[in-house]
């Protein structure tokens, strides 16, 4: 059977392949929604814990807002979010862990799709009551029910593929994406296209059915966008795999070590680079 060049170097074993397969779709691109595509994709691909890499992206701007505390539906407006927008796209606040007010250009079109996609690929979205105000503040008004009625079929399905039962079963997740690069497919008349190249990390310790191994996934993300009542709002995500890279060369950090590190380190506001 083949395997991933990673795969082959580093073993297998792990949940059956169906299922990997499902989880990094999942926690790479839910902003994307690739679920049905990848339960059919490689329906035997082995579940190794390859290399992560977790380098911030060249384009990224200061510390993410959404790590200040917030009553709920208080928009804060946050220093650090404030010194993200220096190159004057975006984002102004927070509100609900959703970074707000982008600037009415390509540049903030960007801005939007990659933080916009951040936040839906974090463990933000294991949180019922949070994902659904977070959807609830970045979709435009006739994409929210939708959304909201996809991500909670999808998370489902998600919640299983970790071995999370419940909010507080104990088990350490680790979501994380990371946007890596950007292109601008179409902008004008209110509305705008962008994809968004990113990678992420995923796997959890202490689930119902033992341990899942941290992994990494590539992939590109298309957001569209719409301009609403001043900023920019979420349509739709469709997501492609790849580009991939040739995994690094390194032997994978343990995974309680992995998560333990990764937890120290805070995740970024996105704004496009040059």
């Amino acid at each position: 059977m083949w395997r991933p060049p990673e795969q082959r170097r580093f073993g297998t074993g792990g949940m059956p392949g169906m299922l990997s397969m499902l989880l990094l779709a999942l926690v790479l691109f839910l902003g994307g929604i690739a679920i049905g595509r990848a339960t059919t994709i490689r329906g035997q691909a082995a579940v190794a814990a390859p290399p992560v890499t977790t380098a911030a992206s060249a384009s990224t701007a200061a510390p993410t807002a959404s790590t200040v505390a917030a009553a709920p539906g208080t928009a804060v407006a946050d220093p650090q979010a404030r010194g993200a927008a220096t190159s004057r796209v975006g984002p102004r606040r927070v509100v609900h862990g959703v970074g707000v007010g982008y600037a009415r250009t390509q540049q903030g079109a960007v801005a939007a799709a990659a933080n916009f996609t951040r936040v839906l690929s974090s463990s933000l979205i294991l949180d019922d009551g949070k994902r659904r105000l977070a959807i609830a503040t970045l979709a435009a008004p006739e994409a929210r029910t939708r959304l909201q009625r996809t991500f909670d079929q999808a998370v489902d399905s998600l919640r299983k593929g970790l071995g999370v039962t419940g909010a507080d079963d104990g088990t350490q997740v680790l979501l994380r994406a990371t946007p890596v690069g950007w292109r601008v497919e179409e902008y004008g008349g209110g509305t705008a296209r962008v994809a968004i190249w990113a990678t992420s990390v995923s796997g959890s310790l202490g689930g119902a059915q033992g341990p899942v191994p941290i992994r990494e996934g590539w992939g590109t993300t298309t957001v569209d966008l719409r301009w609403v009542k001043d900023d920019w709002k979420q349509l739709d995500t469709t997501t492609a795999e790849g580009p991939v890279p040739i995994a690094d060369v390194a032997p994978p950090t343990a995974a309680a070590e992995l998560v333990t590190k990764a937890s120290e380190f805070k995740e970024f506001t996105y704004a496009p680079g040059s």
